[in-house]
């Protein structure tokens, strides 16, 4: 009987790493595709005479290409602010989704809409753009808090670190396939002749992506692995879902089956908690951070004349975030064992060192109107291409070692709730996106370091007690505490 539990429990092990695989791979291919695609416009920028990058990026979205020029300036605009404000808000209502269609096909549905949104331009028109960025918007929040929830479903109390690394690693190495694709573009420019193909082929790997997604198991059968060991208990008493488990298992699944409604009020009472308003601070920085990696320092190098680029700057900068992004990521899923020893803390105080110096050797690499013209200006000392990239690297490493702590926190943290958890998160994160993402086409390049500094060292100082208080907790809390 033992041996057979043992054996069944391995093999659940086993499925739980094929699930993040799989999971991750799904996420590189459809990233990649509209990666990809993002980037053409900031490489097209300095042709074009554009002031400054208008990118989907920042939300991991689409942008426009040569094809783009069809629409005018304000349409574009318009059509920016649809997404931002349908991907913030949606995010509310994204746990009730799941709570009636799975995190499955939640994130199957979010890949749906991103395909339409990327067909949407091979019939260029004002009214198409402007409802499928609304889609485009929905899909975002459904396929990102999908993750977060799978992810947690997929995880147990010693694998969510490893889990949480691995994935982040998989979906990141995104921008590795963008700036290889951009070196590809740069050689062959005729390929922007041929906007139907580009947008079709951009479709269909993120189509093949969504399929990846659509062939994951619903969900890892636990109680199964655990029978024959006792089990869990799960009870709801006065509407709130209080358990108790034994530490080996991470992943709890209520019996309770709660509507719609009670789960969009569920959102909302969690977020009046004390705990996920502290959180809130850290959440608010890496949608600052976010933006600043993905727009504003593609921009201000693609603007910075003195580097004498010769075209390739933000190929490889891309590439730089990608190498930090999935380094860091594979760093703390494969040492995830030593890294839990000590706790999450250490990793979080060692991405904001990082993040610091990497605005410290922006400030004084990069010229400080970069982020609103063109300029041949220095900044405080020679320019310096090596250190423009280098950057680069420092920020998507630093951003690795945020995004990862969070995900394994919240995944730990909030077991139960996960999906309203990780709605929240996002649903931060991305209004921070809209803030700094207005900001950062009206403020000098030093005011902007200046915030990211300060948010920086306040969402350190904000996750801290939070992780103290998990790692003090021998089971996760109730949902409302």
């Amino acid at each position: 009987m033992k041996f057979r539990s043992l054996r069944r429990r391995m093999g659940l092990i086993e499925k739980d790493l094929r699930c993040i695989l799989q999971l991750g791979f799904g996420f590189m291919l459809l990233f990649s595709a509209f990666n990809s695609q993002g980037f053409i416009e900031v490489s097209l920028q300095p042709r074009a005479r554009l002031r400054r990058t208008v990118s989907y990026s920042m939300l991991m979205m689409p942008t426009r290409t040569k094809a783009v020029a069809l629409f005018n300036k304000l349409e574009i605009i318009f059509s920016l602010a649809i997404i931002y404000l349908t991907f913030t808000f949606s995010n509310l209502l994204a746990p009730a989704v799941i709570s009636v269609i799975s995190s499955k096909w939640a994130m199957v549905i979010g890949a749906l809409m991103y395909c339409l949104f990327m067909l949407g331009f091979l019939f260029l028109s004002a009214p198409v753009l402007y409802t499928l960025s609304a889609l485009a918007g929905f899909g975002a929040a459904m396929i990102w808090t999908g993750q977060g929830t799978y992810l947690t479903a997929c995880s147990r109390a010693d694998t969510i670190a490893r889990n949480s690394g691995i994935l982040w690693a998989m979906t990141q190495s995104c921008f590795i396939f963008g700036g290889l694709f951009l070196f590809c573009i740069s050689f062959m420019g005729s390929v922007l002749t041929s906007v139907k193909l580009m947008y079709s082929s951009f479709a269909g790997v993120s189509f093949i992506g969504g399929v990846a997604l659509a062939l994951l198991p619903i969900s890892l059968d636990w109680d199964e692995s655990v029978a024959d060991d006792g089990g869990s208990d799960v009870d709801v008493v006065d509407g709130r879902i209080s358990f108790q488990t034994r530490p080996v298992r991470g992943v709890v699944t209520p019996r309770a089956v709660v509507s719609w409604k009670d789960e969009f009020y569920n959102t909302l009472r969690v977020a009046s908690t004390r705990r996920m308003l502290l959180l809130a601070v850290t959440f608010i920085y890496t949608g600052t951070e976010m933006t600043f990696y993905t727009g504003v320092y593609s921009a201000c190098l693609a603007a910075f004349e003195r580097l004498k680029d010769n075209g390739f700057i933000i190929a490889y900068n891309a590439l730089a975030v990608g190498i930090g992004e999935v380094s860091g990521g594979l760093a703390f899923g494969i040492f995830a064992k030593r890294s839990v020893a000590y706790g999450r803390n250490p990793i979080i105080l060692l991405g904001t060192v990082i993040h610091l110096l990497a605005f410290f050797l922006i400030f004084l690499n990069i010229p400080m109107e970069a982020p609103l013209h063109r300029t041949d200006a220095e900044g405080y000392i020679e320019p310096n291409y090596a250190i423009a990239i280098f950057s680069g690297f420092l920020l998507g490493f630093a951003d690795s070692c945020w995004s990862t702590q969070i995900f394994s926190l919240l995944g730990s943290l909030y077991s139960i709730n996960s999906s309203n958890a990780f709605a929240l998160y996002k649903f931060y994160q991305s209004l921070a996106a809209c803030a700094s993402f207005y900001y950062g086409s009206l403020l000098l390049l030093h005011w902007q370091l200046l915030i990211l500094a300060i948010s920086a060292v306040l969402a350190a100082v904000c996750f801290f007690p939070v992780e103290w208080e998990a790692a003090a907790m021998a089971i996760p809390p109730p949902i409302y505490s």
